[in-house]
């Protein structure tokens, strides 16, 4: 009875140690993973933010700074005057008045007229539907050059430039920038939603319209959050279409001023475009166009992430 008392323990003993040793090794194993996952996360951030930190230290550089090459990354003071300048150069008040303008109006257009298309494509069923749908996603192929002459045109004939209708009625149409591929994202929302909604709502008495608006487009609020945060980041970027079609400087928007700023340094400063001195204000005015969609993202990316969880665009 010793013996074989003196064996289990023996064997009790190993078996503690082997589980012992696979826990470590698992717990080892999970701890690199997360570091090399750090790791990469960090690099990737470096890689995106360094372009902003370059653009904020030039910024607040001074023009000896800018020719001294042993400065790079620490100024030797502080320039804040560069902001005032870059703001009134390019007229920030009236110029983010502008984009917020064509910004706005277009987003809800857009986030309307392409709900009303997803949807019907989604939950309706008639001949032709799906080629209809097939001519709406090759749509996405065709590259906005290609068109741009005869939309120019049109709208030259509708008296629609020099304003915001060239920007905001095509929205309110399911067209603009990428309005196929919000088409396509309210289709497959909808797609997905189950069908004893509608009987439910159709029991009750509810129309196509009521059905629509109190029941449908409530529970499309991720589609609607992923749709309106993109619609706003690239009309407020887009600097091509409001070249077209804008050639009046009160209705440039901060895009269109930030390409004009060399032109208006020449008049306002008197200062070579080529020389280099006017880097920091340049500077300066680009982190005043990208500062709103950065707040903009700051406030909205808990939203636009959980969104984008619920529709399903962010994959397993």
């Amino acid at each position: 009875m010793a013996g074989t008392s003196v064996n289990y323990k023996q064997m009790l003993e190993k078996y503690k140690n082997r589980n012992f040793g696979q826990r470590y090794g698992r717990k080892m194993r999970t701890l690199l993973m997360q570091m090399l996952t750090y790791l990469v996360l960090l690099e990737l951030s470096f890689i995106f933010l360094l372009p902003v930190f370059y653009m904020f230290v030039t910024a607040i550089k001074s023009p000896q700074d800018l020719l001294d090459s042993t400065i790079v990354w620490v100024p030797s003071g502080i320039h804040w005057d560069n902001f005032v300048k870059a703001f009134n150069l390019i007229k920030f008040t009236e110029a983010v008045t502008n984009s917020l303008m064509i910004t706005v109006l277009a987003c809800l257009g857009q986030v309307l007229s392409c709900a009303i298309a997803g949807y019907g494509f989604g939950r309706y069923k008639f001949p032709g539907i799906n080629i209809l749908f097939l001519l709406v996603l090759l749509s996405l192929l065709i590259p906005p050059q290609t068109i741009i002459i005869a939309l120019f045109t049109m709208f030259h004939k509708f008296g629609w430039l020099n304003s915001y209708l060239p920007f905001i009625i095509p929205a309110f149409f399911g067209q603009g920038l990428r309005g196929a591929l919000f088409v396509l994202i309210f289709r497959q929302f909808f797609r997905n939603m189950p069908r004893e909604l509608e009987e439910a709502a159709r029991i009750d008495g509810a129309g196509p319209i009521r059905l629509f608006v109190q029941i449908m487009l409530p529970l499309a609020k991720p589609a609607i959050v992923i749709v309106a945060m993109f619609s706003f980041v690239w009309h407020w970027n887009d600097n091509y279409q409001p070249m077209i079609y804008l050639n009046r400087e009160e209705y440039f928007t901060l895009p269109l001023r930030l390409e004009s700023l060399s032109s208006v340094f020449n008049r306002a400063l008197g200062l070579d475009a080529d020389g280099g001195l006017n880097l920091p204000i340049h500077m300066a005015a680009c982190l005043m166009v990208v500062l709103p969609v950065f707040i903009l993202y700051l406030f909205g990316q808990r939203y636009l992430s959980e969104s984008i969880e619920r529709t399903g665009f962010g994959g397993e």
